[in-house]
């Protein structure tokens, strides 16, 4: 059932269908009965004659046809409106349709206008978006109206336009029937050839977020009902627009936590700064929709450029290094702010001019910090002078500078790391040979010496007994060598794994001693991956143990050596050192 009160809302005829209801049966029943009166009193003598009779005929026949056109008229024209009103509803259903299935704005909106235009039979219409942090309104979808006249509303400030600006402030349709009697549209309205046209807020939870324009290219007047029902559908436009809006917002979330985990998973894929520079950079170009990005990195009072992707390399190659405070990444560098700047060639900051020469136009430097520390300055360019036109894209490249940050300072943290452990190896190899083959050496040199003295003496038997000490020495020494080469470069290969290592380890030393050694490893040690601190200490201990076994194990016959090792029930971090490798003789 039909409430009254929405009837009247949306222009129904219930109150005129009740009338004419009753006014079909009231009126021939008070026409009649006047006739009748005047038959019996005041015209009695004369309608009571044949002419009489005739001339009340005639009056009735009169008298009903004109009731009857009247009646039939008004029928006609309460079709025609409810024909209208079944139209617009058509429309309002159409559109919440549309919004139903389509959260994106645009293909709503198109909808929208389209129905818009045939229920009201306009000639031209346009649905503006209206931003109202910028004060700003943007065509979106349009009809009927020329090119220019939809360029020259792109991104318009609502206070050059009158209509739309009070539309917004005020939240009510603004009719003009004869526009030629505001100057303040005639111009643009004589230019596209609109005689009158009305302008309607799209309206969501009480604020205005578009304006629909509906105009024709004759004079019209727009009926009460058309403005409810502009109302109507601003209401449900406004509404897909807020609806739409939402959903951006959320893709927009999501393509930025996309975004970070995408240069996360670059900024982690290696500690090579340049390799990860270069893969996170791609990913910024990707994500941030610009053309070409770069770091520059602190060097003492100069920024230095380190790595640069995107095209157009020659032109960021101009300069590579930067004083603090000179050209954006300097500036940037001085005060630690991010510059955005939307029309490269007039700003007077600029020093690499080859960047506006092969039309760069946007360019934003933001600073990279750790902690409290500037690393350096990262900076990105597009083409487009409408890139990173929102506050949120220049919130995202901050989220992914910090984290480039952190990487960048791993990547040093890990050189110099690598450097104290290339150094503190370089001082364990020191030492191995200062205690093993330089006192080899020396005593080498002193039995040679030795020898000498023998010789000249003629103690010829002396003489090939420390030769022979010397050469057993010298045999040994040259194990040690090769055993050593052997050691450093299963060190080398360490990040393969320690078991992988230590079978590679134990078939070479095998090949080299003619020592037979037995890996005995338990199932459930296959699958582990120790530290790599702990895998370097496990390995240099089996070194040494085996090279114990060839320097010691002095049995004749087949030597063979047994290793074993195991896991105990305590966490994977703590392992317990393998049992020294034991030498037996087998016959």
């Amino acid at each position: 059932m039909k409430s009254p009160d929405r009837d009247r809302k949306l222009g129904l005829p219930h109150l005129n269908m009740r009338v004419l209801r009753w006014a079909t049966i009231v009126l021939p029943i008070l026409f009649l009965a006047g006739v009748d009166a005047l038959r019996h009193t005041v015209f009695y003598a004369q309608l009571h004659t044949l002419p009489g009779f005739i001339a009340t005929y005639v009056a009735l026949t009169i008298g009903v046809t004109l009731f009857t056109f009247i009646v039939f008229g008004m029928i006609a024209r309460l079709q025609a409106t409810v024909s209208q009103q079944n139209r617009q509803l058509s429309a309002l259903n159409a559109v919440a349709l549309a919004s139903a299935q389509n959260l994106r704005s645009e293909q709503v909106l198109e909808t929208g206008l389209d129905n818009v235009l045939k229920v009201m039979e306009a000639d031209a219409g346009l649905i503006c978006i209206v931003d109202k942090e910028r004060e700003e309104h943007s065509a979106l979808c349009h009809q009927g109206f020329s090119a220019d006249l939809i360029r020259s509303i792109q991104r318009a400030k609502l206070r050059d336009d009158p209509v739309a600006s009070e539309v917004v402030r005020t939240g009510r349709p603004v009719i003009m029937e004869r526009v030629t009697d505001d100057p303040r549209v005639a111009e643009a309205a004589a230019r596209e050839g609109i005689k009158s046209f009305v302008s309607a807020p799209l309206t969501s939870e009480g604020g205005v977020n578009g304006v629909l324009v509906v105009a024709n290219r004759v004079e019209r007047r727009f009926s009460h009902a058309d403005e409810e029902f502009l109302r109507a559908m601003g209401g449900q436009l406004g509404m897909a627009i807020q609806n739409a809006i939402l959903f951006e917002r959320a893709e927009r979330k999501n393509r930025e936590l996309t975004a970070l985990v995408t240069v996360g998973k670059a900024v982690a894929s290696s500690l090579n700064l340049d390799e990860m520079l270069s893969k996170s950079l791609d990913a910024v170009i990707e994500i941030a929709h610009v053309d070409a990005t770069e770091v520059w990195l602190l060097d003492g009072q100069e920024l230095a450029l380190k790595c640069q992707r995107g095209v157009c390399r020659e032109a960021f190659a101009e300069r590579v290094r930067f004083s603090i405070g000179e050209g954006f990444p300097g500036i940037v560098a001085q005060t630690q702010t991010p510059v955005l700047v939307h029309n490269l060639a007039s700003d007077p900051r600029l020093v690499r001019k080859r960047l506006v020469q092969v039309g760069f136009q946007t360019f934003c430097a933001l600073p990279l910090r750790y902690q409290d520390r500037l690393v350096g300055v990262m900076a990105v360019a597009a083409f487009s002078p409408d890139a990173l036109d929102r506050p949120e894209d220049v919130r995202l490249l901050e989220a992914i500078g910090e984290r480039i940050s952190v990487a960048i300072v791993n990547a040093e943290l890990h050189g110099q790391v690598q450097d104290a452990a290339t150094l503190h190896e370089r001082e364990r190899i020191a030492r191995e040979m200062h205690d093993g083959m330089a006192h080899l050496l020396g005593y080498i040199n002193t039995q040679s010496m030795a020898v000498k003295r023998l010789l000249a003496d003629d103690h010829m038997s002396d003489a090939h007994a420390e030769l022979t000490k010397m050469e057993e020495i010298t045999r040994d020494l040259y194990a040690d060598v090769r055993e050593g080469i052997l050691g450093l470069r299963t060190a080398a290969r360490a990040n393969e794994g320690l078991l992988p290592a230590l079978r590679e380890y134990i078939q070479h030393y095998t090949e080299m001693s003619h020592i037979a050694v037995a890996l005995h490893v338990s199932p459930d040690a296959e699958g582990l991956r120790p530290a790599p601190s702990v895998e370097i200490q496990l390995m240099r201990i089996i070194q040494e143990a085996l090279t114990n076994v060839r320097k010691h194990a002095r049995a004749s016959g087949r030597r063979t050596a047994d290793q074993i090792l195991r896991t105990s029930p305590t966490p994977r971090s703590c392992w317990r050192p393998p049992a020294i490798p034991t030498a037996s003789r087998r016959s």
